[in-house]
C-alpha cells in the first residue's frame, strides 16, 4: 500500500489559513457566545438539506446559527439566508435548489475536487466526506459563506472562520489516523456493489472495483461493500464466492453519535478488518473533536 504524501495536510492546513486570515485575529472566538459584546455576528439562519451539509454546519455555526435540516419539498419555502447541501444526493434536493437565488445556495463541496462516478464518468461523486480532508474543505466554504451573508461581514468572517479551522484540525487529525490504519493493509482491492467508497479509495491507495465487474477467484478478496438497498443480492454474491458482505452506511441520513467524522471512523474499521490490517487499538485521542 502507498502512503499518502505528508504535504497533503500542510497544503490543507496553509490554505485554510490564509482563506481564513481573519480568524487569527481573534482568540477563542470558537467558545464565544452570539452576542455583540463578544464579536460575534447576528445569527445566520441555515437550511441544510442532508446531514453531511448539516453536520459541517453546526460544527463551523455554533450558536451563531439557526440551523435546521430541510427536507426537497420544503427548501423552495424556506426564509433561510443560505441553503446548504451537497449536490447529486438528492435529485429532487438538485431540483428544488435549482430554482433558489444563486447567492442563498452553498454547494458544500463547490471547493472540493469532486471525482468521477466509477458508474457515469460524466457525473460526480458526491461521498467526498469519505475522505476527511475533504470535509475540512467543506467546513471551510460553509465558513466563509456564513460571514459572507452576516451584516457584521469582519466579525462574522472572524468567528466562522476559527470554527472552521478547528474542525479542519479535528478531520486531519482523523485524515492521519487512517492513514498509518490503512497503510499495512495487506488486501488492496475494494469490492462494492455501489462504488460509493470513491474517495476513500484515492485517499488511502485501494482499488476499487464494482461488483459487477468483479471475477471471484482472480483476487484475494474477503468481503463485498454493499449500501443498505442492496442487501439481498450481495449476500447472495458474497456466498456464492465465499466471503462477507458488509454494509456501507453513506453517511448522508446521520451517523454514528451524529458525527459525520466519527462515522468515517467506524467505518474504516471495519474496513480494516476486512483488508487484513493490522489494526490501530481506537482510543480517545483516535476520536474527532
Amino acid at each position: 500500500m502507498r502512503l499518502r504524501l505528508p504535504h497533503r495536510m500542510v497544503a490543507m492546513v496553509c490554505a485554510g489559513l490564509v482563506t481564513m486570515s481573519l480568524a487569527a485575529c481573534t482568540r477563542n472566538a470558537a467558545d464565544a457566545k452570539p452576542t455583540i459584546s463578544a464579536g460575534v455576528p447576528p445569527a445566520v439562519t441555515v437550511a441544510a438539506a442532508d446531514f453531511p451539509s448539516f453536520w459541517v454546519a453546526e460544527r463551523v455555526g455554533g450558536d451563531a446559527i439557526d440551523l435546521r435540516l430541510t427536507d426537497a419539498a420544503d427548501l423552495a419555502a424556506s426564509e433561510a439566508d443560505l441553503i446548504a447541501y451537497v449536490p447529486g444526493i438528492d435529485p429532487a434536493v438538485d431540483a428544488a435548489v435549482a430554482d433558489l437565488p444563486d447567492e442563498r445556495v452553498v454547494d458544500v463541496v463547490g471547493d472540493v475536487s469532486l471525482l468521477a462516478s466509477v458508474r457515469n464518468p460524466q457525473v460526480k461523486d458526491p461521498y467526498a466526506w469519505f475522505d476527511p480532508v475533504n470535509v475540512a474543505t467543506m467546513a471551510q466554504t460553509l465558513g466563509r459563506a456564513m460571514g459572507q451573508a452576516s451584516a457584521t461581514q469582519f466579525e462574522a468572517l472572524q468567528y466562522y472562520g476559527l470554527r472552521a479551522l478547528s474542525v479542519q484540525s479535528d478531520a486531519l487529525a482523523v485524515d492521519q489516523r487512517l492513514q498509518d490504519q490503512f497503510n499495512p493493509c495487506q488486501i488492496a482491492t475494494l469490492v462494492v456493489e455501489a462504488p460509493v467508497l470513491t474517495y476513500l479509495a484515492k485517499a488511502y491507495a485501494f482499488d476499487q472495483v464494482p461488483l459487477i465487474a468483479w471475477e471471484p477467484g482472480q483476487e484475494t478478496v474477503e468481503a463485498i461493500y454493499y449500501t443498505l438497498d442492496a442487501a439481498p443480492a450481495v449476500r447472495d454474491a458474497a456466498a456464492a464466492a465465499g466471503v462477507r458482505a458488509l454494509p456501507v452506511d453513506t453517511l448522508t441520513e446521520g451517523a454514528p453519535q451524529d458525527d459525520l467524522l466519527q462515522g468515517v471512523l467506524d467505518i474504516a474499521d471495519e474496513i480494516a478488518a476486512a483488508q487484513d490490517c493490522p489494526l490501530l487499538t481506537p482510543s480517545a485521542t483516535d476520536r474527532p473533536g
